[in-house]
Protein backbone atom coordinates (compact mmCIF):
# COMPACT_ATOMS: atom_id res chain seq x y z
CA UNK A 1 0.00 0.00 0.00
CA UNK A 2 1.01 3.38 -0.53
CA UNK A 3 1.58 5.48 2.19
CA UNK A 4 2.59 9.15 1.08
CA UNK A 5 2.50 10.36 -2.44
CA UNK A 6 -0.34 11.21 -5.54
CA UNK A 7 -1.54 7.50 -4.50
CA UNK A 8 -1.85 7.34 -0.77
CA UNK A 9 -3.65 4.45 0.23
CA UNK A 10 -3.43 2.36 -3.25
CA UNK A 11 -2.74 -1.51 -2.24
CA UNK A 12 -1.09 -4.05 -4.23
CA UNK A 13 -0.52 -7.48 -2.82
CA UNK A 14 3.24 -9.19 -3.49
CA UNK A 15 3.51 -13.27 -3.84
CA UNK A 16 5.66 -15.59 -5.67
CA UNK A 17 4.32 -14.15 -9.15
CA UNK A 18 6.24 -10.70 -10.52
CA UNK A 19 4.53 -7.77 -9.91
CA UNK A 20 5.18 -4.37 -12.07
CA UNK A 21 5.04 -0.94 -10.37
CA UNK A 22 5.13 2.12 -12.42
CA UNK A 23 3.05 4.73 -14.17
CA UNK A 24 2.35 2.19 -17.58
CA UNK A 25 -2.05 1.38 -17.75
CA UNK A 26 -1.17 -1.93 -17.19
CA UNK A 27 1.57 -2.05 -14.40
CA UNK A 28 0.08 -4.36 -10.91
CA UNK A 29 0.45 -1.14 -8.81
CA UNK A 30 -0.24 1.67 -11.27
CA UNK A 31 1.44 5.30 -10.01
CA UNK A 32 0.10 8.50 -10.85
CA UNK A 33 3.80 10.15 -9.75
CA UNK A 34 4.94 12.01 -13.09
CA UNK A 35 8.92 11.43 -11.16
CA UNK A 36 8.10 7.73 -11.24
CA UNK A 37 8.80 5.50 -14.91
CA UNK A 38 5.66 4.18 -16.78
CA UNK A 39 7.52 0.16 -16.01
CA UNK A 40 9.64 1.61 -12.99
CA UNK A 41 10.40 -1.94 -10.48
CA UNK A 42 9.30 -5.38 -10.05
CA UNK A 43 8.45 -6.86 -7.04
CA UNK A 44 8.11 -10.72 -6.37
CA UNK A 45 8.20 -12.73 -2.99
CA UNK A 46 10.86 -15.04 -1.82
CA UNK A 47 12.10 -17.05 0.77
CA UNK A 48 14.67 -14.65 1.80
CA UNK A 49 12.01 -11.45 1.51
CA UNK A 50 10.02 -9.32 -0.96
CA UNK A 51 12.38 -8.98 -3.72
CA UNK A 52 12.54 -5.27 -5.91
CA UNK A 53 14.27 -5.24 -9.26
CA UNK A 54 14.72 -2.31 -10.79
CA UNK A 55 13.73 -1.90 -14.30
CA UNK A 56 16.59 -1.38 -17.28
CA UNK A 57 15.48 2.57 -17.96
CA UNK A 58 14.26 3.70 -14.53
CA UNK A 59 15.66 5.28 -11.57
CA UNK A 60 17.22 3.47 -8.71
CA UNK A 61 15.04 3.20 -5.47
CA UNK A 62 15.78 4.67 -2.35
CA UNK A 63 16.37 1.78 0.16
CA UNK A 64 17.78 2.20 4.01
CA UNK A 65 18.78 5.49 3.03
CA UNK A 66 20.92 4.26 -0.18
CA UNK A 67 19.50 4.39 -3.49
CA UNK A 68 19.49 0.68 -5.39
CA UNK A 69 18.69 -0.94 -7.98
CA UNK A 70 17.67 -3.90 -6.16
CA UNK A 71 17.46 -5.53 -2.94
CA UNK A 72 15.64 -7.61 -0.57
CA UNK A 73 13.11 -5.88 1.53
CA UNK A 74 11.79 -7.22 4.99
CA UNK A 75 8.40 -6.65 7.26
CA UNK A 76 8.61 -2.79 8.08
CA UNK A 77 11.11 -1.96 5.37
CA UNK A 78 10.83 1.67 3.68
CA UNK A 79 11.27 2.17 -0.27
CA UNK A 80 11.05 5.63 -2.09
CA UNK A 81 10.42 5.77 -5.55
CA UNK A 82 9.97 9.24 -6.55
CA UNK A 83 7.91 11.26 -4.50
CA UNK A 84 6.11 8.20 -3.75
CA UNK A 85 6.56 6.15 -0.15
CA UNK A 86 5.92 2.67 0.32
CA UNK A 87 6.13 0.26 3.22
CA UNK A 88 6.28 -3.73 3.56
CA UNK A 89 4.11 -5.15 6.24
CA UNK A 90 2.29 -8.75 6.59
CA UNK A 91 -1.07 -9.04 5.45
CA UNK A 92 -3.49 -8.38 8.07
CA UNK A 93 -7.39 -8.47 7.94
CA UNK A 94 -7.43 -5.89 5.94
CA UNK A 95 -5.76 -6.75 3.18
CA UNK A 96 -7.14 -8.05 0.13
CA UNK A 97 -9.04 -11.53 0.19
CA UNK A 98 -6.56 -13.34 -2.34
CA UNK A 99 -5.01 -16.28 -0.32
CA UNK A 100 -1.20 -16.20 -0.83
CA UNK A 101 0.69 -19.39 -1.38
CA UNK A 102 1.37 -20.71 2.01
CA UNK A 103 4.62 -21.44 1.50
CA UNK A 104 5.36 -17.62 0.95
CA UNK A 105 2.64 -15.63 2.82
CA UNK A 106 1.52 -12.15 1.84
CA UNK A 107 3.31 -8.54 1.78
CA UNK A 108 1.85 -5.15 1.37
CA UNK A 109 4.09 -2.19 0.44
CA UNK A 110 3.69 1.32 2.32
CA UNK A 111 6.06 4.23 2.90
CA UNK A 112 7.84 5.85 5.76
CA UNK A 113 9.91 8.46 4.44
CA UNK A 114 8.68 11.50 2.45
CA UNK A 115 9.20 12.96 -1.09
CA UNK A 116 12.21 15.34 -0.55
CA UNK A 117 13.84 12.57 1.51
CA UNK A 118 14.30 10.46 -1.89
CA UNK A 119 15.16 13.72 -3.22
CA UNK A 120 18.24 14.75 -1.08
CA UNK A 121 19.74 11.27 -1.48
CA UNK A 122 18.95 10.25 2.13
CA UNK A 123 19.35 12.23 5.14
CA UNK A 124 21.65 8.90 6.12
CA UNK A 125 24.01 9.84 3.66
CA UNK A 126 23.93 13.12 4.34
CA UNK A 127 25.30 12.79 7.76
CA UNK A 128 28.24 10.10 6.76
CA UNK A 129 29.58 12.58 4.66
CA UNK A 130 29.33 15.60 7.58
CA UNK A 131 30.55 13.03 9.92
CA UNK A 132 33.82 12.15 7.15
CA UNK A 133 34.24 15.85 6.43
CA UNK A 134 34.41 16.49 10.18
CA UNK A 135 37.36 14.03 10.57
CA UNK A 136 39.49 15.56 7.37
CA UNK A 137 42.50 17.60 8.75
CA UNK A 138 44.29 18.67 5.61
CA UNK A 139 43.34 18.86 1.93
CA UNK A 140 45.79 16.07 0.97
CA UNK A 141 43.60 13.89 2.90
CA UNK A 142 40.06 14.65 1.54
CA UNK A 143 40.26 12.50 -1.53
CA UNK A 144 40.18 8.89 0.33
CA UNK A 145 37.85 10.22 2.26
CA UNK A 146 35.59 11.28 -0.24
CA UNK A 147 35.97 8.04 -2.49
CA UNK A 148 35.44 5.94 0.87
CA UNK A 149 31.91 7.85 0.80
CA UNK A 150 31.26 7.69 -2.38
CA UNK A 151 32.04 3.82 -2.77
CA UNK A 152 29.37 3.32 0.41
CA UNK A 153 26.83 6.11 -0.99
CA UNK A 154 26.84 7.25 -4.19
CA UNK A 155 28.01 4.45 -6.41
CA UNK A 156 31.52 5.39 -6.39
CA UNK A 157 34.70 3.82 -7.56
CA UNK A 158 37.12 6.85 -7.24
CA UNK A 159 37.42 10.22 -6.38
CA UNK A 160 40.00 13.18 -7.44
CA UNK A 161 40.03 16.34 -6.56
CA UNK A 162 42.23 19.41 -9.01
CA UNK A 163 42.09 23.01 -8.91
CA UNK A 164 39.94 24.33 -11.68
CA UNK A 165 41.30 26.44 -15.05
CA UNK A 166 40.32 29.84 -14.72
CA UNK A 167 37.19 30.45 -16.70
CA UNK A 168 36.05 27.00 -16.89
CA UNK A 169 33.67 27.55 -13.94
CA UNK A 170 30.02 28.77 -14.89
CA UNK A 171 28.39 31.87 -13.68
CA UNK A 172 28.14 32.67 -9.59
CA UNK A 173 24.72 31.30 -8.32
CA UNK A 174 24.99 28.23 -10.67
CA UNK A 175 26.70 24.47 -10.85
CA UNK A 176 27.38 22.73 -14.05
CA UNK A 177 28.24 19.51 -14.22
CA UNK A 178 30.05 17.07 -17.09
CA UNK A 179 29.54 14.39 -17.53
CA UNK A 180 31.58 11.90 -19.77
CA UNK A 181 32.09 7.93 -20.16
CA UNK A 182 35.20 6.14 -19.24
CA UNK A 183 36.97 3.90 -21.65
CA UNK A 184 35.68 0.87 -19.15
CA UNK A 185 31.96 2.28 -19.94
CA UNK A 186 31.17 3.75 -16.73
CA UNK A 187 29.87 7.28 -15.86
CA UNK A 188 32.24 10.05 -15.32
CA UNK A 189 30.66 13.17 -13.12
CA UNK A 190 32.62 16.36 -12.83
CA UNK A 191 31.31 18.58 -10.30
CA UNK A 192 32.89 22.10 -9.58
CA UNK A 193 33.18 23.55 -6.04
CA UNK A 194 32.19 27.11 -5.10
CA UNK A 195 34.27 29.90 -3.59
CA UNK A 196 37.37 32.02 -3.91
CA UNK A 197 39.44 28.92 -4.73
CA UNK A 198 37.23 26.66 -7.57
CA UNK A 199 38.45 22.98 -7.67
CA UNK A 200 36.79 20.53 -10.11
CA UNK A 201 35.93 17.32 -7.70
CA UNK A 202 35.42 14.44 -10.49
CA UNK A 203 33.49 10.89 -9.52
CA UNK A 204 34.23 8.10 -11.07
CA UNK A 205 30.86 5.47 -10.75
CA UNK A 206 30.15 1.74 -10.87
CA UNK A 207 27.11 2.78 -13.47
CA UNK A 208 26.82 2.89 -17.08
CA UNK A 209 25.83 6.51 -17.98
CA UNK A 210 22.04 5.12 -18.74
CA UNK A 211 21.93 4.12 -14.72
CA UNK A 212 22.93 7.79 -13.51
CA UNK A 213 19.34 9.41 -12.25
CA UNK A 214 18.98 13.21 -11.20
CA UNK A 215 19.01 12.00 -7.59
CA UNK A 216 22.28 10.81 -7.80
CA UNK A 217 23.46 14.67 -9.86
CA UNK A 218 21.75 16.06 -7.07
CA UNK A 219 23.67 14.21 -3.91
CA UNK A 220 27.35 14.74 -5.91
CA UNK A 221 26.20 18.52 -5.95
CA UNK A 222 25.29 18.82 -2.45
CA UNK A 223 28.77 16.96 -1.70
CA UNK A 224 30.38 19.10 -3.53
CA UNK A 225 29.88 22.12 -2.12
CA UNK A 226 30.07 20.66 1.15
CA UNK A 227 33.41 19.74 0.30
CA UNK A 228 34.20 23.08 -0.85
CA UNK A 229 33.04 24.45 2.30
CA UNK A 230 35.41 22.37 4.20
CA UNK A 231 38.80 22.76 1.89
CA UNK A 232 37.93 26.71 2.57
CA UNK A 233 37.80 26.11 6.40
CA UNK A 234 41.14 23.92 6.20
CA UNK A 235 42.48 27.12 3.78
CA UNK A 236 41.61 29.14 6.06
CA UNK A 237 42.86 26.82 9.17
CA UNK A 238 46.29 26.68 7.57
CA UNK A 239 46.46 30.27 6.43
CA UNK A 240 45.65 31.33 10.36
CA UNK A 241 48.27 28.52 11.66
CA UNK A 242 50.69 29.87 9.39
CA UNK A 243 50.30 33.72 10.71
CA UNK A 244 50.39 32.49 14.19
CA UNK A 245 53.72 31.25 13.69
CA UNK A 246 55.06 34.27 12.34
CA UNK A 247 54.02 36.40 14.90
CA UNK A 248 54.92 33.85 17.70
CA UNK A 249 58.67 34.14 16.01
CA UNK A 250 58.51 37.22 16.01
CA UNK A 251 56.94 37.76 19.15
CA UNK A 252 59.08 35.64 20.82
CA UNK A 253 62.04 35.29 18.39
CA UNK A 254 64.96 34.05 19.72
CA UNK A 255 66.54 33.96 23.63
CA UNK A 256 70.24 34.78 22.34
CA UNK A 257 68.53 37.47 19.95
CA UNK A 258 66.67 39.02 22.08
CA UNK A 259 68.57 38.69 25.40
CA UNK A 260 71.90 39.18 23.80
CA UNK A 261 75.44 37.53 25.21
CA UNK A 262 76.33 39.75 27.85
CA UNK A 263 76.99 37.26 31.30
CA UNK A 264 73.62 38.81 32.92
CA UNK A 265 71.89 37.59 29.94
CA UNK A 266 73.27 34.05 29.02
CA UNK A 267 72.55 32.93 32.35
CA UNK A 268 68.93 33.45 32.08
CA UNK A 269 69.42 32.07 28.54
CA UNK A 270 70.93 28.87 29.79
CA UNK A 271 67.67 28.41 32.20
CA UNK A 272 64.87 28.98 30.17
CA UNK A 273 65.00 25.95 28.26
CA UNK A 274 64.72 23.94 31.87
CA UNK A 275 62.35 25.85 33.20
CA UNK A 276 59.75 25.55 29.47
CA UNK A 277 60.14 21.79 30.40
CA UNK A 278 59.25 22.07 34.19
CA UNK A 279 55.61 22.45 35.89
CA UNK A 280 57.13 24.07 38.96
CA UNK A 281 56.26 27.48 39.51
CA UNK A 282 58.45 30.25 38.65
CA UNK A 283 59.17 33.80 39.82
CA UNK A 284 60.57 36.62 37.67
CA UNK A 285 62.23 39.22 39.08
CA UNK A 286 63.33 42.66 37.89
CA UNK A 287 62.61 46.53 37.34
CA UNK A 288 60.20 47.72 35.84
CA UNK A 289 60.50 47.42 31.96
CA UNK A 290 62.87 44.96 32.03
CA UNK A 291 61.41 42.12 29.85
CA UNK A 292 59.52 39.56 32.54
CA UNK A 293 56.63 39.41 30.17
CA UNK A 294 58.31 38.65 27.10
CA UNK A 295 60.92 36.04 29.05
CA UNK A 296 57.26 34.52 30.77
CA UNK A 297 56.22 34.04 27.25
CA UNK A 298 59.36 32.76 25.83
CA UNK A 299 58.87 30.15 28.50
CA UNK A 300 56.20 29.35 27.59
CA UNK A 301 56.99 29.48 23.94
CA UNK A 302 59.92 27.02 24.46
CA UNK A 303 58.02 24.18 26.34
CA UNK A 304 55.06 21.69 25.67
CA UNK A 305 52.10 24.02 26.24
CA UNK A 306 53.05 26.59 23.64
CA UNK A 307 49.65 24.98 21.39
CA UNK A 308 47.82 26.18 24.11
CA UNK A 309 46.85 29.49 25.10
CA UNK A 310 49.01 31.38 27.54
CA UNK A 311 47.00 33.93 29.49
CA UNK A 312 48.37 37.74 31.60
CA UNK A 313 46.75 39.15 34.43
CA UNK A 314 48.07 42.17 35.82
CA UNK A 315 47.52 42.16 39.49
CA UNK A 316 48.13 45.91 39.77
CA UNK A 317 45.63 47.42 36.95
CA UNK A 318 42.72 44.65 38.33
CA UNK A 319 40.30 46.57 41.25
CA UNK A 320 40.64 44.34 44.28
CA UNK A 321 37.11 43.49 44.24
CA UNK A 322 37.31 42.19 40.87
CA UNK A 323 40.53 40.73 40.95
CA UNK A 324 39.22 37.04 42.62
CA UNK A 325 36.44 37.07 39.36
CA UNK A 326 39.46 37.79 36.74
CA UNK A 327 41.59 34.37 38.25
CA UNK A 328 39.03 31.85 39.36
CA UNK A 329 35.54 33.13 37.39
CA UNK A 330 33.01 33.32 38.34
CA UNK A 331 28.70 32.27 38.17
CA UNK A 332 25.80 34.19 37.23
CA UNK A 333 24.60 36.23 39.86
CA UNK A 334 27.67 36.00 42.48
CA UNK A 335 28.26 39.64 42.76
CA UNK A 336 26.37 42.77 41.81
CA UNK A 337 27.07 42.88 38.30
CA UNK A 338 27.42 39.49 37.32
CA UNK A 339 25.20 39.24 34.62
CA UNK A 340 26.58 36.05 32.96
CA UNK A 341 28.78 32.98 34.07
CA UNK A 342 32.79 33.75 32.90
CA UNK A 343 35.06 31.56 33.73
CA UNK A 344 38.48 33.08 34.88
CA UNK A 345 42.15 33.02 33.82
CA UNK A 346 43.02 29.51 35.44
CA UNK A 347 39.93 28.03 33.51
CA UNK A 348 40.63 30.04 30.64
CA UNK A 349 44.12 29.21 29.96
CA UNK A 350 43.45 25.24 30.04
CA UNK A 351 46.28 23.44 29.84
CA UNK A 352 48.84 26.52 28.73
CA UNK A 353 50.29 29.09 31.15
CA UNK A 354 48.86 32.13 33.28
CA UNK A 355 51.06 34.61 33.91
CA UNK A 356 50.31 36.51 37.28
CA UNK A 357 52.45 40.11 36.82
CA UNK A 358 52.96 42.22 39.33
CA UNK A 359 51.63 39.44 41.93
CA UNK A 360 52.99 42.11 44.37
CA UNK A 361 50.27 44.19 44.29
CA UNK A 362 47.53 41.26 44.69
CA UNK A 363 45.77 41.58 48.39
CA UNK A 364 46.08 39.47 51.33
CA UNK A 365 42.39 38.06 51.05
CA UNK A 366 43.50 37.05 47.77
CA UNK A 367 46.93 35.38 48.38
CA UNK A 368 45.50 33.49 51.03
CA UNK A 369 43.22 31.86 48.44
CA UNK A 370 45.20 31.70 45.81
CA UNK A 371 48.31 29.51 47.77
CA UNK A 372 45.23 27.19 48.48
CA UNK A 373 45.03 26.71 44.65
CA UNK A 374 48.34 26.06 43.82
CA UNK A 375 48.60 23.64 47.01
CA UNK A 376 45.67 21.91 45.52
CA UNK A 377 45.03 22.36 42.43
CA UNK A 378 41.73 23.12 42.47
CA UNK A 379 39.66 25.70 42.72
CA UNK A 380 36.14 27.30 42.04
CA UNK A 381 34.54 29.76 40.46
CA UNK A 382 33.04 32.45 42.81
CA UNK A 383 29.17 31.36 43.90
CA UNK A 384 29.88 27.91 42.70
CA UNK A 385 30.75 25.09 44.99
CA UNK A 386 31.83 22.85 41.98
CA UNK A 387 35.72 22.40 41.83
CA UNK A 388 37.58 22.66 39.12
CA UNK A 389 41.15 21.42 38.34
CA UNK A 390 43.95 23.38 37.79
CA UNK A 391 45.44 22.33 34.94
CA UNK A 392 47.56 25.18 33.71
CA UNK A 393 51.26 26.12 34.34
CA UNK A 394 51.43 29.19 36.53
CA UNK A 395 54.39 31.78 36.34
CA UNK A 396 54.39 35.03 38.27
CA UNK A 397 56.61 38.30 37.92
CA UNK A 398 57.34 41.54 40.07
CA UNK A 399 58.89 44.80 40.53
CA UNK A 400 58.63 44.77 44.15
CA UNK A 401 60.91 43.08 46.57
CA UNK A 402 59.14 40.20 47.96
CA UNK A 403 61.35 39.23 50.95
CA UNK A 404 60.76 43.11 52.16
CA UNK A 405 57.27 42.87 51.63
CA UNK A 406 57.18 39.33 54.18
CA UNK A 407 59.20 41.17 56.69
CA UNK A 408 57.02 44.53 56.62
CA UNK A 409 53.47 41.90 56.93
CA UNK A 410 52.47 43.13 53.14
CA UNK A 411 52.83 39.65 51.45
CA UNK A 412 52.43 36.64 52.59
CA UNK A 413 55.25 34.43 53.65
CA UNK A 414 53.89 31.19 52.90
CA UNK A 415 52.86 32.50 49.22
CA UNK A 416 56.08 33.76 48.62
CA UNK A 417 57.94 30.63 49.56
CA UNK A 418 55.49 29.05 46.64
CA UNK A 419 55.69 30.92 44.06
CA UNK A 420 59.51 31.31 44.48
CA UNK A 421 60.33 27.18 44.42
CA UNK A 422 62.57 28.64 41.37
CA UNK A 423 63.19 32.33 40.47
CA UNK A 424 64.88 34.06 37.64
CA UNK A 425 65.89 37.51 37.91
CA UNK A 426 65.50 39.35 34.33
CA UNK A 427 68.38 42.02 34.90
CA UNK A 428 68.42 45.66 33.60
CA UNK A 429 69.52 47.16 30.57
CA UNK A 430 72.81 49.01 32.44
CA UNK A 431 73.81 45.44 33.28
CA UNK A 432 74.27 44.07 30.32
CA UNK A 433 76.89 46.28 27.97
CA UNK A 434 76.39 45.49 24.59
CA UNK A 435 73.30 43.87 24.50
CA UNK A 436 72.28 47.36 24.50
CA UNK A 437 73.34 48.20 20.56
CA UNK A 438 72.12 44.52 19.46
CA UNK A 439 68.53 45.08 21.12
CA UNK A 440 68.14 48.46 19.48
CA UNK A 441 68.93 47.09 16.16
CA UNK A 442 66.65 44.40 16.16
CA UNK A 443 63.62 46.72 17.73
CA UNK A 444 64.09 49.24 14.63
CA UNK A 445 64.36 45.96 12.68
CA UNK A 446 60.79 45.29 13.67
CA UNK A 447 59.26 48.47 13.06
CA UNK A 448 61.17 49.93 9.58
CA UNK A 449 58.66 47.78 7.45
CA UNK A 450 55.57 50.01 8.61
CA UNK A 451 57.25 53.25 8.14
CA UNK A 452 57.10 52.86 4.63
CA UNK A 453 60.89 54.32 4.00
CA UNK A 454 63.99 52.65 3.69
CA UNK A 455 65.71 52.68 6.94
CA UNK A 456 68.94 51.51 7.20
CA UNK A 457 69.79 51.66 10.37
CA UNK A 458 71.61 54.13 13.22
CA UNK A 459 74.21 56.26 12.37
CA UNK A 460 77.37 56.25 14.79
CA UNK A 461 76.13 59.46 16.62
CA UNK A 462 72.99 57.90 17.28
CA UNK A 463 74.31 54.49 18.86
CA UNK A 464 76.72 56.80 20.89
CA UNK A 465 73.56 58.47 22.12
CA UNK A 466 72.00 54.87 22.95
CA UNK A 467 75.08 53.85 24.63
CA UNK A 468 75.61 56.92 27.07
CA UNK A 469 71.74 57.34 28.54
CA UNK A 470 71.00 54.82 31.37
CA UNK A 471 67.90 53.88 30.01
CA UNK A 472 65.98 53.57 33.84
CA UNK A 473 62.62 52.59 32.29
CA UNK A 474 65.06 49.07 30.30
CA UNK A 475 63.34 47.73 27.59
CA UNK A 476 60.55 49.21 27.26
CA UNK A 477 61.94 53.04 27.25
CA UNK A 478 63.72 51.73 24.70
CA UNK A 479 61.45 50.66 22.62
CA UNK A 480 59.38 53.52 22.74
CA UNK A 481 62.49 56.08 22.12
CA UNK A 482 63.16 53.74 18.69
CA UNK A 483 60.03 54.29 17.92
CA UNK A 484 59.37 57.69 18.28
CA UNK A 485 62.89 58.35 16.68
CA UNK A 486 60.96 55.92 13.40
CA UNK A 487 58.06 58.22 13.53
CA UNK A 488 59.87 61.50 12.67
CA UNK A 489 62.60 60.71 11.16
CA UNK A 490 62.87 61.28 7.67
CA UNK A 491 66.24 59.97 5.88
CA UNK A 492 67.49 56.19 5.64
CA UNK A 493 69.74 56.34 9.53
CA UNK A 494 68.55 57.01 12.62
CA UNK A 495 69.97 60.36 13.73
CA UNK A 496 70.66 61.92 16.97
CA UNK A 497 67.79 64.34 16.47
CA UNK A 498 65.21 62.08 15.70
CA UNK A 499 65.56 60.57 19.55
CA UNK A 500 63.89 62.00 22.58
CA UNK A 501 65.41 64.66 23.86
CA UNK A 502 66.41 62.84 27.12
CA UNK A 503 68.28 60.46 24.97
CA UNK A 504 69.90 62.69 22.46
CA UNK A 505 70.21 65.78 24.67
CA UNK A 506 74.21 64.94 25.02
CA UNK A 507 75.01 65.03 21.81
CA UNK A 508 73.33 67.63 20.05
CA UNK A 509 75.37 69.67 17.50
CA UNK A 510 74.97 73.09 18.74
CA UNK A 511 76.62 71.76 22.06
CA UNK A 512 80.06 70.45 21.26
CA UNK A 513 81.69 71.52 24.49
CA UNK A 514 78.59 69.72 26.52
CA UNK A 515 80.35 67.02 28.44
CA UNK A 516 79.57 63.05 27.95
CA UNK A 517 77.86 61.12 29.94
CA UNK A 518 81.22 59.51 31.25
CA UNK A 519 81.67 62.52 32.86
CA UNK A 520 81.52 61.33 36.57
CA UNK A 521 80.45 65.58 37.34
CA UNK A 522 77.38 65.45 35.15
CA UNK A 523 74.00 63.70 36.87
CA UNK A 524 71.26 62.86 34.21
CA UNK A 525 68.06 63.23 34.87
CA UNK A 526 65.57 61.53 34.65
CA UNK A 527 67.50 58.51 37.11
CA UNK A 528 67.58 56.12 39.33
CA UNK A 529 69.10 57.16 42.91
CA UNK A 530 71.18 54.32 42.65
CA UNK A 531 72.84 55.74 39.54
CA UNK A 532 72.97 59.46 41.00
CA UNK A 533 74.63 57.48 44.42
CA UNK A 534 77.26 56.02 42.20
CA UNK A 535 78.11 58.42 40.00
CA UNK A 536 78.55 61.03 42.80
CA UNK A 537 80.61 58.38 44.54
CA UNK A 538 83.02 57.88 41.04
CA UNK A 539 83.02 62.15 41.23
CA UNK A 540 84.07 62.27 45.38
CA UNK A 541 87.09 59.31 44.32
CA UNK A 542 88.18 61.49 40.97
CA UNK A 543 88.55 64.25 42.82
CA UNK A 544 90.74 62.84 45.94
CA UNK A 545 92.66 60.79 43.26
CA UNK A 546 91.05 57.71 45.33
CA UNK A 547 91.20 58.36 48.89
CA UNK A 548 88.31 56.63 50.05
CA UNK A 549 88.62 58.30 53.39
CA UNK A 550 88.29 62.06 51.91
CA UNK A 551 85.91 61.17 49.44
CA UNK A 552 83.28 59.92 52.35
CA UNK A 553 84.10 63.14 53.93
CA UNK A 554 83.38 65.22 50.65
CA UNK A 555 80.12 62.76 50.97
CA UNK A 556 79.05 63.82 53.95
CA UNK A 557 78.75 60.39 54.60
CA UNK A 558 81.41 57.67 57.18
CA UNK A 559 83.60 55.25 55.42
CA UNK A 560 81.62 52.12 56.23
CA UNK A 561 78.73 53.56 54.81
CA UNK A 562 81.00 54.47 51.32
CA UNK A 563 82.35 50.63 51.67
CA UNK A 564 78.76 49.51 51.74
CA UNK A 565 77.62 51.45 48.98
CA UNK A 566 80.76 50.50 46.43
CA UNK A 567 80.04 47.18 46.97
CA UNK A 568 76.29 47.57 45.85
CA UNK A 569 77.78 49.11 42.45
CA UNK A 570 75.69 47.01 39.61
CA UNK A 571 77.79 44.90 37.97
Amino acid sequence: MVAQGPDAGARMLVDHHVRMVGRARDADLVLADRSVSRHHFQVVATEQGTRVHVCPTAAPLVHAGRETLEAIVQSGDSIVVGNTVLVVLESDSNADDVAPPASYGSTVVRGLLSGPAADARGFAALFALNETLASVEDPASLDAALTAWAKAYADGESVSIVDAPEGELSDEGSVSILETVTPGGKAQIVVPTQGPSPRWVTFITTLPPDRVTDLLRRLLIVAVQLCGSRLAQLSTLHTVKAELEVFRRQAVGSAHGFLGASPAAERLVRIIPKLAVSDAVVLLTGETGVGKTFVARLIHESGPRKDDPMRVINCAAIPDNLIESELFGHERGAFTGAVASRPGALEGAGRGTVLLDEIGELPLASQAKLLRVLEDRRFERLGSNRALTLQARVIAATNRDLEAMVAAGTFRSDLYFRISVVSALVPPLRARGDDLVLLAQQILADFAPSTGRRIDGFSPEALAAIRRYPWPGNVRELRNAIEHAVVLGDGPWIAPSDLPLAVNGLVEDDAPSQPTSDDPYVVRLPGRLEDVEQRAIQAALLHTNGNRTKAAAILGINRQTLYNKMRDEPK
